[in-house]
């Protein structure tokens, strides 16, 4: 062999550390993209799950002619046979009573639900994980 032939074999240190960086910035380019897709099916169920309690106080309303004055009432087991009936692993009330922005409930299925003065109406709120805020939906005309 010749010393032209011994040479160039092998990487030399830079092209190793290029290859390396760009692995870093890929790896760090696809975490990123993964978190944002985490918290949008994480707001995505928190928006389902509020509808599904909107729309199990509307069935209610037309039961009863008034809303429900919390959310216990549409996940009592008494009333499973009922059409607004909502079981009560679909929903989860906030632990402390209420949802604040900037602090994520630890399950994404937690809905606040507060009755409007009346009863004529309430409203319901989740919390979106992609902008770390609390959205609130209005049912009825007394809100």
């Amino acid at each position: 062999m010749t010393t032209k032939n011994i040479k160039n074999q092998g990487f030399t240190l830079v092209e190793l550390l290029i290859v390396i960086v760009i692995i870093a910035i890929l790896t760090v380019v696809s975490l990123v993209a993964y978190n944002g897709l985490q918290n949008q099916a994480k707001t995505s169920a928190a928006k389902s799950a509020a509808d599904a309690v909107a729309k199990k106080a509307e069935l209610y309303n037309t039961a009863k002619s008034s809303y429900p004055t919390n959310l216990s009432v549409l996940t009592n087991t008494a009333d499973s046979g009922e059409p607004y009936y909502l079981d009560a692993n679909t929903v989860k009330a906030p632990t402390g009573g209420s949802l604040a922005a900037g602090t994520a409930p630890t399950e994404a299925n937690t809905v606040e639900y507060a009755p409007c003065t009346g009863n004529k109406g309430a409203k319901v709120k989740y919390y979106n994980f992609s902008k770390d805020t609390v959205e609130e939906r209005t049912i009825g005309t007394g809100c």
